[in-house]
């Protein structure tokens, strides 16, 4: 695994301390910080892909409609915390998710660590159409014109994946990853770590029906960003959990520069990832 790979999505945190990624515990509001996991994962493939693309860099620079917070969220070697929170936010505010009403509006005024709410649910988070809608609505925006290349991941074969991670970490520099409710584990690190000393060892925590940023692969371990951190994923036995009926709208998707009327065509048919993956949940193949 490539370590200095790795490193592309190192971004100030609070206090100025290292993270690897966004945080969605950065938003505000309680219950975006429940449901925003897409939104920080639009952000931080917006940020690989200018990492990745040199001509995709070089737009985002010179554009005059652009803020200069989400700038330097998107082209500056180390993001502030507050840029980055704002590119977030920018997302989010497009992307959104599918808050409940009121009870969002109970949450944000109530204590963030309550445990009603991790019962009672202010937010059912967002699709992957939502997620593919929302980047490129998001993108135009910026003045800018992306498509999405997605595959859906019920009963997907290992090597049908690989090769899509490969091409899509190559041409875009990151994948997003959606897990349905097929769980699965992951081993977590503080972002100023020596990876090259944590790249083995026992699991800490799992995750289901989530959004994670795939940065570098190997053979058998794939690493990722999630709240800031990075993370370890098993490649097998996420491909094991995807042959469950329980992984209908798990994803791989990735980002890359289109014309507009390529966005166009891609938003009006994002249709057709969750219908795939259900269809492949039902046949089981």
């Amino acid at each position: 695994m490539n370590i200095r790979r790795a490193r592309k999505l190192q971004i100030q945190g609070p206090d100025s301390k290292p993270c690897y990624g966004g945080d969605q515990l950065w938003f505000s509001s309680n219950t975006r910080a429940m449901g925003g996991c897409g939104s920080v994962a639009g952000a931080n493939v917006l940020r690989a892909l200018a990492q990745t693309d040199p001509v995709f860099l070089n737009r985002i620079r010179s554009s005059k409609i652009i803020p200069e917070g989400v700038k330097d969220a998107i082209c500056s070697d180390d993001p502030s915390h507050e840029n980055y929170s704002f590119l977030m936010t920018g997302v989010y505010e497009t992307m959104g998710s599918f808050e409940v009403f009121p009870l969002n509006r109970f949450y944000d005024r109530s204590d963030r660590s309550s445990k009603v709410f991790t019962t009672l649910k202010s937010t059912f988070g967002l699709t992957n159409v939502g997620f593919i809608t929302g980047i490129i609505r998001f993108a135009r925006k910026l003045g800018i014109d992306l498509k999405v290349r997605y595959i859906p991941a019920a009963f997907l074969s290992k090597e049908e994946a690989r090769s899509f991670i490969k091409e899509g970490l190559k041409t875009s520099g990151a994948v997003v990853l959606l897990t349905c409710q097929n769980k699965h584990n992951v081993r977590l690190f503080s972002a100023d770590s020596d990876l090259t000393k944590k790249l083995s060892g026992g699991w800490d925590s799992s995750i289901r029906s989530h959004f994670v940023t795939i940065t570098d692969m190997d053979l058998d371990r794939l690493l990722i960003t999630t709240w800031g951190k990075p993370g370890i994923l098993d490649f097998n036995e996420l491909a094991g959990s995807w042959r469950s009926i329980k992984a209908y709208e798990a994803s791989l998707m990735y980002i890359v520069p289109s014309t507009r009327k390529e966005a166009t065509s891609c938003m009006l048919g994002a249709w057709k990832l969750f219908m795939s993956g259900i269809g492949h949940a039902l046949i089981r193949r």
